[in-house]
């Protein structure tokens, strides 16, 4: 039997040469599982965090997880003062890296499960806020790789509407004043209060100022304001609001004490109403001396009749 012979061409030979690197290659590719299905690399990594953070933002962030031997590089929306980020514990990290706009964290395997620390940043474009505080938690399995934040940051203007508004409502308060002085009720630490606030509401100073909230279980500060009449009066007005509802806090009395451990003399706090779940509320503390609050560092300590105390570190007056 006769039996057929392969093609001859150029073409045929050529095919023949072609078809065992195509099989070798095809044996390769199967061997080495590249054309196995696998789970996409994206779907087992953390997502992306985004933090947003500012005077009108109702709670503060929650804590960010590091985790020993893992990298966290946290993301900012503006430049840093690199010299004035405060890290606490930065000697038992392995590695801190700072640049412009973020900021990169290893922790050693020093840190245990469930320690906090505080890191604390600062920026240089002068927008409200200033500075932020965060608080690092130590958990060994859920550390966030990546953390943006982004600041809800206030205009001059918002400032300047802001300041107006504070100056209507001094005006009606001294308004509401004058006529229960007219109609003899009104009692002896008002009047003091009424002379302290003046006729010339133009000249009144109202400045953000810089401050670290601890972040007590129960209660927060959202901002502190420093509001003077020079020459005449001198005041803290803080926002302040509760995690819980019905809490029924109503600061009672206060203390102001210098970084150098002087402690400044206080009127008693005012507040419109008791503490509400996640809404602010205002608290004045007026000075018994107006000049008394200078440039400097100050530790303001509020509390309750029932001595549930808020504590105000760091406070900035320049």
């Amino acid at each position: 039997m006769c039996r057929s012979s392969p093609p001859t061409t150029s073409e045929g030979r050529d095919l023949l040469a072609v078809f065992p690197v195509l099989a070798l290659t095809w044996g390769v590719l199967l061997s080495s599982g590249a054309e196995r299905p696998g789970p996409s690399p994206s779907s087992s990594l953390p997502p992306v965090r985004r933090l947003e953070v500012g005077t009108d933002v109702v709670a503060p962030p929650s804590d960010i997880r590091i985790s020993p031997g893992r990298a966290t590089t946290l993301f900012f929306d503006a430049r840093l003062r690199t010299e004035e980020v405060l890290l606490e514990g930065r000697e038992r990290f392995h590695r801190v890296g700072l640049a412009d706009d973020h900021l990169v964290l290893v922790p050693s395997n020093t840190f245990r499960q469930g320690e906090r620390l505080r890191l604390e940043v600062r920026f240089l474009d002068g927008a409200a806020p200033e500075q932020l505080v965060f608080w690092l938690l130590v958990d060994p399995t859920r550390g966030e790789p990546q953390v943006e934040v982004f600041r809800r940051v206030r205009t001059a203007e918002s400032y300047r509407r802001e300041v107006e508004e504070l100056r209507v409502r001094l005006a009606q308060a001294l308004s509401e004043l004058e006529r229960l002085q007219s109609t003899g009720r009104i009692s002896a630490p008002v009047e003091e209060l009424a002379s302290m606030l003046g006729r010339s509401l133009e000249a009144l100073h109202v400045r953000s100022l810089v401050f670290v909230d601890p972040q007590a279980p129960d209660l927060y500060t959202k901002a502190v304001q420093h509001v003077a009449l020079p020459s005449q009066w001198s005041a803290l007005r803080l926002s302040i609001a509760s995690w819980l509802d019905g809490m029924g806090w109503v600061a009672s009395g206060g203390s102001l004490t210098r970084a150098s451990g002087q402690v400044l003399e206080l009127k008693p706090p005012w507040q419109a109403a008791p503490l509400r779940a996640k809404a602010p509320q205002d608290v004045v503390v007026l000075l018994a001396d107006a000049a008394a609050l200078t440039p400097g560092r100050y530790t303001l300590k509020l509390w309750d009749a029932r001595g549930r105390t808020v504590t105000v570190e760091r406070i900035e007056v320049k």
